[in-house]
This record gives structure tokens, sequence and C-alpha cells, in this order.
């Protein structure tokens, strides 16, 4: 909840003047009588009563840099500057060269004919020779290259903890060595909390879902030796928890002949198996900014036209309106950043961002140090962000018009949506922001803080969770004071129920649970125990009685299983749609209804039975228990067709 804003011109001239017409008479001793306007001494007070009321207005109008200084007393980030967009594009190289060409990172390219809209490249990229038809292959338990080029998915491990692994053979061409790392677009179906690695809203440092282990081969040969390690790998996709880049350093006997890669693991412990939607060579992150230097003899007219006054500023070189940010070097001394000068004193060497003139701006010799002239100054400095650089998917990307091309590279395109970019943010914005941040839950005192703390956990995708207040994994049959258990619900997918790989019992990878308790640790009180564990499932065992008799058996079945399968889902089940409700026990006449209501005019149900934990479906009046905390998982739906009752039947 957050406190409303004080406002203060909450008088206005016409109270006022009621309020002096009161006092009139006992400040006058009654000598005072005509109080119409035409008195001058009316007309005297109505002019003081308009003078307090511009004063009061005032008071409301509070000043940007009063506000930016109030936001960094609160812990609070100021106003936030503009943000880059990003992108992963892919880079083309002329086959004709006899060497695998090498495009640095700091390459800008565009795809914007007037070059006003460049992107630069995050690392360097080894163009290696590609097959004419570019097509990567997929094979887990037989060949899902049809699936990859249709993207319609591609479960790579699986989620049971056992062992597995993916074989892919790349489209490489020749017997190249590599003169850099084999640079792969890893775009995963992945849900939003984990969002790509080149986006801004990355987390760095997630612990991975499982160990993976990377590996090379050369198709057609034997491999039963083993396979070939890389000397290093950066794997931008955290484990296959998300999208990303990543990075193979090959050894020195690595050629383009060696076009076999393996992802393998010991234990495949994801909550649901990573579906890969593309898989890219040659690609690199990129970003829509432009990195530039600009030295003393650049600025040279500005410098000297210096005084030792206060507000000083240098105009940077094409940067009007697009400055993100600045290294300052003046005399051999390195000036630091900052969003305002409230918090400077007179011999700190600090300047501020002026992103519509461009300009890097000096304090006034009380908040901030004044610059002298230095001809060896030099700034460095980054233009661009903005909105301007979201966009879609295009294969027209060139150098940038005022830059030689790089070597070898004619053209690329990005085979991701350049998102992220966004405008810099205006006062009345950051205002908002910081009310709103004012009901953030950041401490973990009642159950429902615990739920939202670990639900929005950055990095990872947990749907749901529980807090079971008092329970302690070494007391599992006692009440424990301060002890607080939190079951987690991964994410997982839920577009298509009877997909091979659909997981319905989902359950939380360990790099998961370790995130979720790291932020639980750091949020919890100072006498609470905090404990992150897997959701209970209990399996159920239904049996659906169907009245009379159904023209299509088979497919009354169907609909039956499916629907009910949705409603007892940990995710997507329940009335509401979001989840069955933790511990909620079940009822018959609940299963009845959601069946009826998809089964429709196909059939009539008589009746629902509910088993648990293998036993037989028999209770068919009274309610189920779960549990405390636990969740259904059903396993199985049988059908029965029973005799249709007519009303009246058994009457004498």
């Amino acid at each position: 909840m957050t406190l409303p804003a004080p406002k203060l011109d909450d008088l206005t001239w016409a109270d006022m003047m009621a309020a002096i017409r009161r006092r009139i008479p006992a400040e006058s001793d009654g000598t005072w009588t005509l109080h119409a306007p035409v008195d001058p001494g009316i007309t005297l007070l109505e002019l003081l009563a308009h003078l307090l009321e511009q004063r009061l207005y005032w008071l409301d109008q509070v000043p940007d840099a009063l506000v930016v200084a109030v936001l960094r007393l609160l812990g609070l980030e100021p106003p936030l500057p503009a943000r880059p967009a990003a992108t992963v594009l892919r880079i083309d190289a002329l086959q004709a060269d006899t060497t695998v060409p090498v495009v640095p990172a700091g390459t800008e390219l565009t795809r914007d004919p007037a070059g006003q809209i460049v992107f630069t490249l995050a690392d360097d990229v080894a163009v290696f020779p590609l097959a004419e038809d570019g097509e990567v292959t997929v094979w887990t338990d037989r060949d899902r290259t049809a699936d990859l080029r249709a993207r319609r998915g591609v479960a790579l491990l699986a989620g049971d903890g056992a062992p597995a692994q993916v074989r892919f053979t790349l489209p490489l061409t020749g017997a190249h060595p590599a003169p850099g790392p084999i640079c792969l677009l890893v775009e995963l179906d992945a849900p939003a909390a984990s969002a790509p690695s080149w986006l801004p809203g990355a987390v760095a440092d997630v612990p991975p879902p499982a160990e993976l282990t990377w590996s090379w081969f050369r198709p057609g040969t034997d491999v039963s030796g083993g396979f070939g390690q890389f000397e290093k790998v950066e794997d931008g996709t955290a484990g296959l928890r998300r999208s990303g880049v990543v990075r193979l350093h090959p050894p020195a006997d690595w050629t383009t002949r060696d076009t076999g890669l393996l992802v393998s693991t010991p234990a495949a412990t994801y909550a649901a198996p990573p579906r890969l939607l593309q898989l890219a060579v040659n690609v690199s992150a990129a970003h829509h900014l432009r990195r530039r230097t600009a030295r003393g003899v650049d600025l040279q007219e500005q410098i000297d036209a210096w005084l030792k006054l206060p507000g000083q500023h240098l105009v940077l070189p094409d940067a009007a309106d697009r400055l993100l940010e600045a290294t300052v070097q003046l005399a051999g001394q390195q000036w630091q950043p900052v969003p305002d000068f409230t918090f400077g004193a007179p011999a700190d060497r600090i300047f501020v961002l002026d992103r519509t003139e461009g300009a890097v701006v000096f304090g006034d010799g009380l908040t901030g140090r004044i610059p002298r002239p230095d001809p060896d100054a030099r700034i460095e400095y980054a233009t661009g962000g903005g909105r301007g650089g979201n966009g879609g998917m295009t294969g027209n990307w060139l150098a940038a018009p005022d830059l030689p091309a790089p070597p070898g590279a004619v053209s690329a395109a990005n085979l991701v949506r350049a998102e992220g970019g966004a405008d810099p943010e205006t006062i009345t914005e950051a205002r908002r922001r910081a009310a709103a941040s004012l009901g953030e839950v950041t401490r973990a005192v009642t159950a429902a803080d615990y739920v939202t703390l670990a639900r929005t956990t950055p990095g990872v995708a947990v749907a749901r969770a529980y807090p079971s207040l008092g329970e302690h994994p070494g007391f599992p049959c006692a009440t424990v004071p301060g002890a607080v258990s939190v079951h987690i619900v991964p994410a997982a997918p839920r577009d298509d129920l009877d997909r091979e790989d659909f997981v319905a019992a989902p359950l939380p990878d360990p790099g998961m649970v370790c995130a979720v308790a790291a932020r639980l640790a750091q949020a919890r009180l100072l006498t609470s125990e905090v404990f992150v564990r897997p959701p209970r499932y209990r399996e159920v065992t239904l049996r659906v009685d169907l009245s009379g008799d159904p023209a299509d058996r088979s497919r009354v079945s169907t609909v039956v299983t499916a629907a009910l399968r949705r409603f007892l889902d940990p995710l997507v089940g329940g009335e509401d749609q979001d989840g069955w409700p933790f511990g909620q026990p079940l009822r018959p006449s609940a299963l009845l209804r959601a069946a009826q209501r998809a089964l429709g005019d196909l059939g009539d149900i008589a009746a629902v039975a509910i088993g648990l934990e293998g036993a037989d479906a028999s209770e068919a009046c009274d309610e189920v228990p779960l549990g405390a905390g636990a969740l259904p998982v059903l396993r199985t739906v049988r059908t029965r067709i029973v005799p249709a009752v007519e009303p009246g039947e058994g009457l004498v």
C-alpha cells in the first residue's frame, strides 16, 4: 500500500477570504464595519490572499532535482537512462577465402539504409563456411530435423533425472582450423521469467537446472573411444534454462570436418524437457549503440573557451538526443558520472550526462569540481538506445556507411526480434516507479510474502508456491515454531497436454531450488528457518460411470479423460484454472461437474469414483482428502457404462 501524495494547496482564495472576514470584527474591536469590496482595506486583504494562494500552489511544485535527491535517499534508482535494444545477428562472409575470417567485437552493422540505427557486435565471430542449405540436424531418440525446421519445438533432454544426450550436426564445410570459438544461437521455448541472455533483463549467474557437457566428434568415424572436449564453454543458456548464445572454444586439432556436437548430462533434472526452436551458427549478440572516443584536439575549441566559472560542459560529436554513457579523463584523472550534483562536494570529480544536448556537464564548484582546460582530455562515450532500435527480423544488415566493411563479412541477419530498447525515463515516470516500489515485498513476514518472493525469484520460472508454516524436514511429525517449508511448482508447458514430452507432475530442478532458497534466506526474519522443497504429489485414479449407451464411446472416454486431467492439473487446474489448490480435497461432485461440462451432449455421467495412491476408485460420495499442501496427479481414468436410471424407477 502506498501513501497518497501530499496536497498542500487545498486552501482556495474564497476560503481564505471567508476566514479573514470572520476575524475582522474581533481583531478590530468592532470598529471596522464596512466589509464590502469597495473598502480599501478589503481590497488589500484580497490582494494578500491572492499572493498567499500562489505560494501554496508553489509548495506542491517539487523541482526535478529534489525528486532525484529523494529517490537517492530512499535507495531507489534515479530516472533511468535510455536502454539499447538487443538482438542476435548471424554473420555471412565471402566463401572464396582460404581462411576463416574473424569479425571483431565492436563491429557496427545497420539495417537502416540511412545508417541511423546502428548495432554493435558484443563478441568476436569466427565466420565458418557453411553448406548451401545451412541446416542443423538434430538427433534425440530419432531424427528431429523436420520438427526443428518447422519450429515445432524439439524436446532435447528428459526431466526424469536419468542420463540423457542429444546430438547435432552443424552445417560446416571444408577442413579449416578454428581461429576463434564456435558461436551458436540456442533459442528455446522458455518461460518469460527466464529472459534470453542477450536482453537487458537477463540474470547473470543463474544456477543451471542440470550439469551439461558439450563435446565434439567427426560424423562417420568411430567414436567408441570417446568424444573430443572443448577447451572452454561459455554457456549463455545457463544449462538450457533459457535462450542464449553459446561460445565453444575448440582445441587446436579441431577442424570444420568435426561437425558433430554432443550435449549430455549424467542427470537430466529439468522440470520439463527444454524445447529447442532454433539453432544457428556464426552468431553474436548485438546492441543498439555505437562507441566513440573524443580527444582534446576534437574538443579544443570548446576547451579554449572555458573560464574559471561554473556551468562548463562539453558537447560531444554526433551525440545529441542519443548519448547513453561516457567516461571522462581530464588532467590524468578519472571523473565519475552521477545522476545529479545534489550530493556532490566541491572537490568531487563528477559529471552529469545531458542526453538531449549530447553533452558532458560539470559541477559549479559547490556541488562538483570545476574542470580546468586540458588539451589531452579523453572522453569515451556510447550513443544509441531508445525504442527506435526495436524491430522485427530482417536479412539486409550491412556495415555502417561511415565505416569500412569488416574483413570478409558482406551481410548479416538478425535471427530474433530486436527487443529491450527504451527511451529515457521522465521524472513523472520515476515518481510512479518509486511509488509502486513502496508496495514491493522485500521481507518474508507473512505467508503471502513467502509466496510472492518465491514466485518472483529472478532468473527462474516459479509458477506456484505454498508455505507450510511449522513444517521442518527434520521433524516430520511435529510442528516446529519458526520453521517454514516453501513448496514450489515450476512453470511447465501446458499448450498441449497430449504431447509426448508433457510433464504431469513438474518438480523444481536443483538450480531453481537453490535460487529460491538464497532469495528467501536474505528476506527471512532473524529467528525463522526456511526450507525450499518440491511439492508433494498424490496419485489419483478415477472411475467414470457413463449413463446409457453413448454413440461414440471412444470419443467420450477421450474427452472425459482430457477434461479431468486438465481439471486436476497443478498448473492450470481448479475452478479458476490457475492450478489445483494445495491441499484441497477431491470431491466427486466437482469432478462430475467438470467432466459433464466438457462432455456436453455427447453423453451423461452418472458418477465419478476416486482412489488414491494406487487404491481402487471406489469413493463416489464423500470427498477424499489429499493432505495439507498436497497436489493431485491423475494417473488413470477408467470409464464404464452403467444402465440409465429412469425417473421414478424402483418406486411401488
